[in-house]
């Protein structure tokens, strides 16, 4: 079984609170032009995406120099969902489910977040994100990345809920995707396979993706 966990584009996309949405339009129709050509204006940070070193430092990996093994690897997911809007998850919230992270594997937060997604304030800003020792403790159990339901794997309206587990993270080279969808499915405490891997954006710290898990053995559709 495939399992999608990418979260669609549309014209109007958010991207990011307080930057204009994003646009797709289209620009040639079979009518006229023979073939069916769309434009798109967005950032690199507009739903499912992932992270490198690049988006919070300087002098280090950019999306394009980073190996195709930075992307993929087991994953396994974790409920979240009682985390309240705007909480931080901490050390304190990963603790019981220890047993579950072990070490190289990509660990997939599930906070509600997708979805109940809409075009609202109220789902655009206070989404649960990693604060506190939160990531530093992911890192710890020698993780291979973090994948989050939420705009950003931060949070909103603060430099240091942005900041800091976007730098624990991307200091110590583990992987981030943002804004993905993980189906209640996943949650039975399987490890599963899982690849996010990005448009070859040259010089770029964050890339669009369509992020998968699957089960072992012969995927299947």
């Amino acid at each position: 079984m495939i399992y999608d966990l990418s979260q669609p584009m549309f014209n109007n996309v958010p991207q990011w609170p307080k930057i204009r949405p994003g646009t797709i339009t289209i620009r040639h129709l079979t009518a006229i032009e023979s073939a069916n050509v769309e434009h798109l204006e967005l950032m690199t940070h507009t739903r499912s995406h992932i992270d490198a070193p690049f988006h919070f430092f300087s002098d280090v990996e950019t999306v394009d120099a980073l190996p195709l093994s930075y992307f993929c690897g087991s994953c396994v997911s974790l409920d979240l969902r009682h985390k309240a809007a705007g909480s931080g998850i901490t050390a304190k919230d990963l603790e019981p489910h220890t047993g579950r992270i072990e070490h190289d594997v990509i660990v997939l937060l599930k906070t509600g977040w997708a979805e109940t997604w809409t075009l609202t304030e109220e789902l655009l800003t206070p989404w649960p994100y990693l604060s506190g020792e939160g990531p530093k403790y992911l890192v710890s159990l020698g993780i291979h990345g973090v994948g989050i339901e939420g705009l950003s794997i931060g949070g909103f309206d603060d430099p240091e809920k942005e900041t800091a587990a976007h730098k624990a993270l991307l200091s110590a080279k583990r992987l981030i995707i943002e804004d993905i969808r993980v189906p209640t499915a996943l949650l039975d405490g399987k490890w599963r396979h899982f690849a996010a891997f990005p448009v070859l954006i040259q010089g770029a710290g964050e890339a669009w993706t369509r992020a998968v898990a699957w089960d072992e053995g012969k995927m299947v559709a």
